[in-house]
């Protein structure tokens, strides 16, 4: 065997050309396939990194008529899940998210979540410095992370009982947790909230919870016992419980279930672009083997036996797939950096992301797997060579016989079929993504400086004194150079905050636990706000400066709520009821706006309500302050801190602008595209490689017979049509097989899609066209190359 190896080695550096392509392919393929599988298995495969991760849930509503989910609870069903004895060892609510925390007078945004003593039980999560707050602290003791501690104080210990203030509240911080909790959403401040929730009815969905699992009790059987509770539930409270349950979800299977399709599809794609490699080196193994035929044919004649033949060239193989590993891996180092990059923020378990042992294991699987996949056939073909053809002088041509052209052929299909369904891939998602970055609005993004603030505000007359202050600060940022309009608004389109809700129309509906009412999605916005963001007024009046909390309610709907509750009616004088913060309170319909895709691009437009920020100071405290300029938006941002600063203290601010939020609402589907597009950019490249290497090949085994046509009158365009001919029969084939593969497997990418279908026509044509011209484009050299063949030495040489 080490004999062998040895053998291998040599003859691999004896055909320096050969080994350096082979492995470059190879390394191209096992690098992105280790980098997909990298993030794969440090996002979907790797257990959280919590003691008895398994453990962990997360508890959810559950509507048993429609299976629909909501990973919220109500505050009353809180209750109840809770005191459900038997089932959990520990369980807490949380609510938060990012908030503006005071410490020494200056404020930032930080990630705050409101939590009970139970909630580090559930992590398994014990203080480096300090200790935990037990529920009798609720409203007065923190807990904070390390680095939160360090960044603020210099160091954990330096944090121990120090104050931070939010929402005008201090807090003391009585621990310091090591740097593994972030959870929920990047959080670093948890404080004591009251053991029992707040709001305790059963139709406002404010809440989540986790749960860590008794031990020995299984999934299974928790959500048995969930199902009896909201049974009871149900009997008990038929008005707001009908057809409602509840169910606990492995946490790490929330986190990670919305990208998990994404995923698997980068891991699909690069699997076919390490096909795509592994079949490009066959080829140039089979290509080579014509060359190798007198070696063979001696070691064979000297008493070889097939086996101890296919033995060498397989070690050859596995030498080449090794050398391809060792520079694949690295490939994969900067392909996971590259992907870190290009990854959505959103993307859960981002910054657990890392290279290890199990990558590594992959790789060399990986590697001894395409070895077998790219070896074993054209070793195969080897070992069949004719020993007295290849004994000959000039015998090498024709010894391997017809089989090994045919499976040439057959892997440069193969390529052809696999880059078509790559490319239909890339192709779908690019139309998808600029339809998504063409679609109307119904807002204008350009020019708009986007403000974050949040000033603390506790009581009812704090609340009301920070939204007189607000409309003050707007006025002053008017009259900023180069500032057009400027306005605020809870509920950005594109931005993380908002609320929805059933709405009641006088006359129609009976705004009660229970009924049928209409779904909208809730903002609250300042006078001027609809001209700022370019939403049209198409009915009515805009909000002014009248409409505070003391005035008669008001709201501006959206055309979508008109055309589902008003079709034929005009929605102007219309009184409704919601049940944002003062559902006994009759709102009037003064406006109605045009409709705006909310979430994002690809969400379609929704029932919306609009109402003033004066009249529900309570949301009005954390408000996102639209600047629109005629100067670039972020050259602003200094100046308007600057106002902020001096007209409400210990305001938390932070800037982006309209055009990074509604870039930020597409960025999976931008990153599906790009990488999609990267692997089928480079199985295209290892596709034609492989063509140009067969219709080469072509061109050198049949030379004696292209001298001979020339000889005999053909002229080299009708060489050239010869060589090129097969190459389109091969493409056709390949592109025949590869459109029945992406239909098949259109169904994959279907949900990914904004307006166009998994079929679309116009994708598959564009791609099968681009695909026809590039292959024939690989073999126009080869075709060329045939038609200056000089017919006297060709006919010389055979």
């Amino acid at each position: 065997m080490l004999l062998d190896a040895r053998h291998a080695l040599r003859m691999l550096a004896n055909n320096r050309a050969f080994t350096v392509v082979s492995v470059l392919t190879l390394a191209l393929g096992i690098g992105a396939a280790t980098a997909i599988f990298t993030v794969v298995n440090s996002v979907l495969l790797e257990p959280l990194r919590y003691r008895d991760a398994g453990r962990i849930v997360s508890i959810t509503t559950k509507w048993k008529h429609t299976g629909r989910i909501n990973p919220r609870l109500t505050g009353g069903d809180l209750v109840d899940i809770r005191q459900e004895d038997g089932v959990f060892e520990a369980l807490s609510p949380y609510v938060g998210g990012e908030v503006g925390v005071q410490l020494g007078g200056e404020a930032q945004f930080t990630g705050v979540s409101l939590v009970n003593a139970g909630f580090f039980h559930v992590f398994g999560v014990l203080p480096i410095y300090g200790r935990t707050f037990n529920d009798d602290e609720a409203e007065r003791a923190a807990m904070v992370g390390l680095a939160f501690a360090t960044r603020n104080f210099g160091s954990g210990a330096g944090a121990l009982g120090k104050t931070l203030k939010v929402e005008n509240r201090a807090y003391e911080i009585v621990g310091v947790l090591p740097p593994g909790l972030q959870f929920p959403d990047k959080c670093e401040v948890w404080v004591a909230a009251p053991v029992t929730p707040d709001n305790l009815n059963r139709t406002a969905y404010n809440y989540r919870a986790v749960a860590r699992l008794k031990a020995g009790r299984t999934l299974d059987g928790a959500r048995a016992r969930l199902e009896t509770v909201g049974a009871r539930l149900e009997a008990a409270y038929p008005d707001s419980n009908r057809n409602k349950t509840f169910a606990a979800i492995p946490l790490q299977e929330q986190m990670v279930g919305p990208v998990r399709s994404t995923l698997l599809l980068f891991l699909g794609a690069v699997g076919l672009v390490l096909l795509i490699a592994c079949a490009n080196v066959a080829n140039l193994l089979l290509a080579r083997t014509p060359s190798r035929a007198r070696e063979i044919a001696v070691r064979a004649a000297l008493g070889a036996s097939r086996w101890r033949i296919i033995r060498q060239l397989t070690i050859e193989n596995v030498l080449l797939a090794a050398a391809a590993t060792a520079l694949g891996v690295a490939f994969a180092h900067f392909g996971v950096e590259a992907l870190l990059r290009l990854a959505p923020e959103n993307l859960p378990r981002i910054g657990e992301v890392r290279m290890h042992r199990t990558a590594l294991a992959f790789a060399v699987l990986v590697s001894m797997a395409s070895s077998l996949l790219f070896g074993l056939a054209p070793a195969w073909h080897a070992s069949r060579v004719e020993a007295r053809g290849a004994l000959k002088q000039g015998g090498s041509r024709g010894v391997i016989g017809r089989g090994s052209g045919r499976l040439r052929n057959a892997l440069v299909i193969a390529e052809i079929a696999l880059s078509f369904v790559l490319a239909i891939g890339a192709g779908l998602l690019f139309r998808s993504f600029m339809a998504l970055t063409t679609v109307e609005l119904g807002y204008r993004a350009e020019g708009i400086l986007v403000m974050y603030a949040h000033a603390p505000a506790r009581t009812m007359q704090e609340h009301l004194q920070v939204g007189r202050l607000y409309q003050n600060l707007l006025g002053e940022l008017r009259e900023i150079p180069g500032v057009l309009s400027s306005a605020a608004a809870m509920g950005l389109p594109g931005g993380r905050y908002g609320s929805n809700g059933s709405y009641a129309v006088e006359g129609k509906h009976v705004f009660a636990a229970g009924s049928k009412m209409p779904h909208a999605g809730f903002r609250l916005a300042s006078p001027g706000y609809f001209s700022a963001m370019g939403i049209p007024l198409v009915r009515g009046r805009d909000f002014t400066a009248q409409d505070v909390y003391d005035a008669p309610f008001v709201a501006v709907v959206s055309q979508a709520l008109v055309r589902d509750t008003f079709p034929d009616e005009n929605p102007i004088g219309r009184r409704i009821q919601l049940g944002l913060d003062s559902p006994e309170k009759w709102v009037t319909i003064v406006g109605v706006a045009g409709n705006v895709r909310q979430d994002s691009p690809a969400s379609a437009p929704y029932p919306e309500i609009y109402m003033p920020l004066q009249q529900h100071p309570f949301y009005g405290n954390e408000v996102q302050v639209v600047v629109r300029t005629s100067m670039p938006p972020a050259s602003l941002a200094g100046v308007v801190r600057e106002r902020v600063q001096a007209a409400i203290p210990e305001t938390a601010t932070k800037f982006t602008t309209m055009r990074t939020l509604l870039a930020d609402s597409i960025a999976t589907p931008r990153f599906r595209m790009a990488l999609v597009a990267v692997f089928a950019g480079l199985a295209l490249l290892l596709a034609m490689g492989g063509v140009y290497g067969v219709m080469t090949y072509i061109t050198v085994e049949r030379t004696a017979e292209m001298g001979v046509r020339i000889a005999l009158g053909a002229t080299s365009r009708d060489v050239m049509r010869l060589i090129l001919a097969r190459a389109v029969l091969l493409a056709a084939i390949g592109l025949t097989v590869g459109l029945a593969a992406s239909v098949a497997l259109s169904g994959l990418v279907a949900s990914m899609l904004f307006g166009l279908e998994p079929t679309d026509t116009a994708t598959y044509v564009g791609v099968s066209v681009a695909l026809a011209l590039t292959t024939l484009a690989a073999a126009a050299m080869p075709a060329w190359r045939a038609g200056r063949i000089d017919p006297a030495q060709a006919i010389r040489e055979e």
